[in-house]
């Protein structure tokens, strides 16, 4: 029997001057280590996609989103290191919870980006990323 893709949510926090939040992927990471990422991880069995964005967010950078919209769903860039998965990227443009804050050990850094910032990033999981981040300002979805 195949194997499950994996299904991921990762988060694009878009803050109110337009800049991104990604998290910089900690040396520990199994899957794409010391990355700049979007903030999210897998979803679980029985959860839907909606309800792991939260979690992930809450996991990860301590804020609720409450208002987000799926914008991509790309295939995993590099299945034969990383295996077969799907994510969903989500722009998450309102939260409650107080400025995301790095809370656990996924990541070991946390910074805002332009999107003119994002395309510089050599060590960037997707770099596709800018591209979403611009198309979700404009209201765009893939």
């Amino acid at each position: 029997m195949p194997e499950e893709i994996a299904r991921t949510v990762g988060a694009l926090f878009i803050g109110r001057d337009g800049k991104v939040l990604l998290g910089l992927r900690a040396p520990s990471k199994k899957s794409w280590p010391l990355h700049w990422d979007t903030i999210g991880g897998r979803v679980e069995d029985g959860e839907s996609l909606e309800d792991a964005l939260v979690r992930e967010a809450q996991e990860e950078v301590g804020a609720t989103p409450t208002q987000f919209r799926l914008i991509a769903r790309v295939k995993e860039r590099q299945p034969e290191l990383y295996g077969e998965a799907l994510h969903h990227v989500y722009a998450v443009t309102s939260w409650r919870g107080g400025e995301p804050a790095n809370v656990c050990d996924e990541h070991t850094e946390l910074r805002w980006f332009s999107v003119s910032e994002m395309r510089l990033l050599k060590n960037i999981v997707d770099s596709d990323y800018p591209l979403f981040a611009q198309r979700a300002s404009v209201g765009e979805t893939d």
